[in-house]
């Protein structure tokens, strides 16, 4: 069986739909399943707020230690610290940054995309990248607004929070949506936008390396890096939002072997928001099939 047979198995008996795009960077070698496919990013979009900000460092229009100051007005709920800090807090834009990516701070990517100037110059980057299958309309905030009803949008991220515990979100809404109103890209496109930053193309020197540094500092770590022995070194982020599950990063097999790999999975979350112990369950064989895939990779190139 070839790899695309493996991964394909994996997610048969998984039971769950899947984009997966599989690139050896030094071969040149691709695979993929559903790969040209559209699916929502969640936040992963996060890697293409990363590389649009480090190359307008590049440009001269950004600097990593400018300070930006923390306001109510941006805080968004869903994942994070920063919506608890204080009003006036001011981290520099490289603590946003790290924020962002290693534990998903939502409140620190909106300051960040209000910083570029709005989810369109993101999308535009990619765009004139030639990444035509990534499309980012809505900041977190807006985001995670649409899994809830009109009258619960405007309240506290605590508020919201409370109000999830015993209320199952919009599942069927524009969050979920695979057309071009939605966050959403293909499991190649984000994979060729990896490769970018990887090769130096977008950006090189010091600033390739403070931005890889930041992917390597990954806090969650239970998908497609889930059966990875500690000697291998993975730049990558990941994604959720309501039946979402992602994961995409450069996996560092050894000095000589690097493969970039996204996985973004939908999966009948549905069925078992109100059942704590099967959604656990279910959650649980979703992040093991990840991780299967995830260690097919890394045997495949080893």
């Amino acid at each position: 069986m070839t790899l695309k047979d493996d991964i394909q198995a994996v997610l048969t008996q998984a039971n769950i739909d899947a984009g997966v795009a599989v690139w050896h960077i030094e071969s040149g070698e691709q695979t993929d399943v559903n790969g040209d496919v559209p699916y929502p990013m969640a936040s992963t979009f996060k890697i293409p707020i990363l590389a649009t900000v480090f190359t307008q460092i590049k440009e001269g229009k950004l600097s990593l230690e400018t300070r930006y100051k923390l306001t109510t007005e941006v805080k968004s709920p869903g994942s994070g610290i920063l919506p608890y800090f204080q009003e006036g807090l001011e981290p520099t834009l490289l603590d946003m940054l790290t924020l962002m990516i290693i534990i998903s701070d939502n409140t620190a990517t909106d300051m960040i995309v209000d910083i570029l100037g709005g989810p369109d110059v993101v999308e535009s980057y990619m765009h004139q990248l030639g990444l035509t299958n990534i499309y980012f309309k809505m900041n977190c905030k807006d985001l995670i607004a649409e899994l809830f009803p009109p009258e619960i949008r405007n309240l506290s991220p605590e508020e919201i929070e409370a109000w999830s515990a015993t209320n199952d979100v919009v599942r069927d809404g524009r969050v979920f949506s695979l057309m071009p109103d939605n966050d959403i890209a293909t499991a190649n496109d984000m994979n060729k936008l990896l490769h970018m930053i990887y090769t130096g193309e977008l950006f090189d020197g010091e600033l390739r390396e403070t931005a890889l540094g930041i992917l390597f500092k990954q806090q969650f770590n239970v998908r497609m890096t889930r059966f990875f022995p500690p000697s291998v070194k993975v730049a990558h982020k990941t994604g959720t939002i309501g039946g979402i599950r992602n994961d995409s990063g450069i996996i560092y097999i050894n000095d000589d072997t690097h493969v970039i790999l996204t996985l973004f999975v939908e999966w009948d979350a549905v069925n078992v928001w109100d059942k704590p112990e099967a959604e656990l369950k279910r959650i649980f064989e979703v992040e093991t099939a990840m991780g299967r895939i995830g260690l097919l990779v890394l045997e495949a190139y080893q």
